[in-house]
């Protein structure tokens, strides 16, 4: 845990001052526009080409904003005149709003349900949908650009080593447990009650919690490995504030205290991966974290209810 944590005071210090309050100042508009002006209610009303657009454009300006304030404040636009990584930034933004926005697969899986279970098994199987529309495409970037010089975007269990992680999970316990306290988080959390609400059976409740949980490794296979481990070659640790901008911005639409720790959770675990080349820490802590979430927001709404009563 020690070294962990001086690898993020390193990179906190690694950072000039000023970077740091612009990049912040840049969030804290964010976050305003996307819950107090409510931006991301007029993306949940778009759809096909415009909503999907949309989403592009979103993670686009949060990305980009962090790498170009970057340049700006150390002078170094050099990795701007590589093609590649242009070509795989913006391959980025297109790759994660197509994960965002299509729900072609909706017709697969209404297909092969029998009646009364439509909904149910869309629910059930959307992640592991979600987990190939990232998987897949990352997969090929990586076989056409960096299959000779490293293991798949930190697919890898050499560095790992997984007590760090459990005591980094028992750290964020008590936070969780506070935020199952707070009415937002216990409208949105367990996931799973969408099923309780429509009377699925157990077993799928119980499979939708497992593939849940695996949705969150291509999360991880995406933001901290090719975000962060594939973009090392350009700009080297500066692609973690990038990366922790464009993480903040998929959790839009979420409860806002998710949100914003969201940020700040991107930057330690991008710091993680940058330094042990393996993202297995990540998903160990974020899959820990989606299911302590579930967890804890059943047991706030158990409670919720008792104190209604």
């Amino acid at each position: 845990m020690g070294i962990i944590i001086k690898q993020i005071k390193q990179f906190i210090a690694s950072q000039k001052l000023g970077h740091w309050l612009l990049i912040l100042l840049f969030c804290c508009c964010s976050v305003y526009i996307n819950y107090g002006l409510g931006l991301q209610a007029y993306f949940s009303q778009l759809s096909g080409t415009k909503e999907y657009f949309s989403y592009v454009m979103l993670y686009a300006i949060h990305s980009l904003f962090a790498f170009v304030s970057y340049s700006f404040f150390y002078n170094n636009f050099k990795f701007w005149k590589q093609l590649g990584f242009v070509v795989l930034l913006f391959l980025s933004f297109l790759i994660f709003a197509f994960r965002a926005t299509y729900y072609g697969h909706y017709e697969l899986v209404e297909d092969l349900s029998r009646e009364g279970q439509i909904r149910i098994n869309q629910f059930v199987f959307n992640d592991i949908f979600r987990l190939l529309y990232l998987f897949i495409p990352i997969t090929i970037i990586w076989f056409f650009t960096d299959r000779n010089e490293k293991p798949l975007y930190g697919l890898t269990f050499k560095h790992h080593k997984p007590k760090i992680y459990f005591k980094l999970l028992l750290l964020m316990v008590p936070l969780i447990a506070l935020a199952s306290c707070l009415s937002d988080f216990l409208i949105y959390y367990p996931r799973v009650n969408v099923l309780i609400t429509m009377k699925a059976p157990q077993w799928k409740q119980w499979f939708y919690e497992i593939l849940y949980g695996m949705d969150f490794i291509s999360i991880e296979l995406f933001f901290r490995g090719f975000l962060v481990i594939g973009f090392i070659r350009y700009v080297g640790i500066n692609s973690i504030l990038p990366m922790a901008c464009f993480y903040l911005s998929i959790h839009f639409g979420k409860p806002i205290g998710e949100a914003i720790s969201s940020f700040f959770g991107g930057i330690i675990l991008g710091v993680i991966s940058f330094h042990t080349g393996s993202i297995f820490g990540g998903i160990m802590v974020h899959v820990g974290i989606a299911w302590l979430m579930e967890i804890g927001g059943t047991i706030g709404n158990f409670f919720k209810t008792l104190w209604t009563e």
